[in-house]
């Protein structure tokens, strides 16, 4: 990830990040607690403490103690001292979430993109809908620590798109064209950083070795060893959906034809049913969806019709299944996780069934199963995971001493 210019520039911004990060970690602490834990002597830490007040950007209240005299004050990160805007850029809707110092979501805001997936159209939105939704919750502009985005993408550290099959884009500058419409900083994160709010919501994930497959508008996967994010030479890694598992297959944005994301992303199984609808295949959904029907909507109306025993809506999902199981068990064999988290709108209604068809493929495809220990889980954080988890990005950045 990018590191992020923190507005702690001043003499001592290392000593003050190094305690917003105590702070974060353990909650409210008392200076002489701080002061043992950081190894500063107490002057240091006062002073550090005075200019965080300074910044509002911590609070300071009376504890509780057994013993007579005066009372502890504990210092804790002010949630209202500074706030965060996490946004997600896909095919059909702009997510933005507003998030406090705590990194608590305290609004989000979903903006319909519809057909035009113009870059000009994407900036103009975001203007219009980040500048409404400060001050629709009387939020003062310089109270915005930052602006995280995250799309479905190669991102450059410079913040240039270099293509985003999902969205069509290309070589497109987005840091710097939004650095000329908007006054906070801008960081752009690949989608990655869905797994940051995974382990934000269960933080017991942070000491595990974690695969995190995606199946949404694309098809993507995150990799977590020994606590640390596996990002690879060019940032790229994780890449599954443009895996080609058929040569012959239907195109894909990123050029190819036959990738895993053609096949079973939410876009390309839409694409599938309305074509087999239209060629006369037999099945309930005819009579629920349309041309104008979203992915997300066809797939859980997919999962509908499937509980309800229509034949072709059970085929298409142990299709999925299918290819599903065979780049998870790819997975498994090259990163040796001992958890397995399935997410996205495509796979999120099929849970229980993806889930049993992974473990009984396990004999069959996986090296040495008997062996292995792997937990298989559906993600917690839902269409939220990655507005949650840019922010949490941001967050972590700003306060990172490294």
């Amino acid at each position: 990830m990018e590191k992020n210019e923190f507005n702690l520039k001043n003499v001592g911004w290392r000593n003050e990040k190094l305690v917003l990060a105590l702070l974060k970690q353990h909650g409210p602490l008392s200076q002489s607690r701080i002061c043992q834990l950081t190894r500063l002597g107490s002057s240091t830490v006062s002073t550090i403490v005075s200019r965080l007040r300074e910044k509002d950007l911590i609070t300071e209240t009376p504890g509780q103690s057994g013993k007579r005299g005066a009372k502890p004050i504990l210092i804790d990160i002010n949630p209202t001292g500074q706030y965060i805007l996490g946004v997600e850029i896909n095919p059909t809707v702009i997510r933005i979430g507003l998030f406090n110092f705590h990194c608590d979501m305290t609004e989000q805001i979903s903006v319909p993109l519809g057909s035009d997936h113009s870059v000009e159209n994407v900036i103009r939105l975001l203007e219009i809908n980040l500048h409404g939704l400060l001050s629709k919750e009387n939020i003062p502009p310089e109270k915005v620590m930052g602006i995280g985005l995250t799309l479905s993408g190669s991102i450059t550290p410079a913040g240039v798109v270099k293509l985003s099959s999902p969205l069509g884009w290309k070589q497109v500058p987005l840091r710097q064209r939004l650095k000329e419409k908007l006054q906070w900083p801008i960081h752009l994160y690949s989608t990655r950083v869905r797994l940051l709010a995974e382990i934000r919501a269960k933080p017991s994930l942070a000491s595990k070795n974690i695969f995190y497959f995606n199946i949404a508008d694309g098809v993507g996967s995150t990799i977590l060893i020994d606590g640390h994010l596996i990002h690879g030479a060019t940032n790229r890694c994780g890449e599954l959906g443009h895996t080609i598992v058929q040569p012959d297959g239907p195109p894909c944005g990123c050029g190819h034809n036959g990738c895993l994301e053609a096949l079973i992303a939410g876009p390309a199984v839409a694409k599938k049913i309305r074509a087999d609808i239209a060629n006369g295949t037999q099945t309930t959904l005819a009579e629920s969806i349309n041309d104008k029907t979203p992915p997300d909507e066809i797939i859980e109306a997919l999962s509908r019709a499937a509980d309800l025993n229509d034949a072709y809506a059970k085929d298409v999902r142990d299709w999925i299944a299918e290819h599903l199981c065979r780049a998870a068990s790819l997975a498994i064999n090259l990163f040796d996780p001992d958890v397995l988290i399935l997410a996205g709108y495509v796979s999120q209604p099929f849970l229980p069934c993806f889930m049993d068809h992974i473990r009984r493929q396990f004999a069959d495809r996986v090296y040495d199963p008997t062996s292995r220990q792997i937990k298989i889980i559906g993600a917690r954080c839902g269409r939220e995971a990655l507005t949650r988890g840019v922010a949490a990005a941001v967050f972590q950045d700003a306060i990172s001493t490294a």
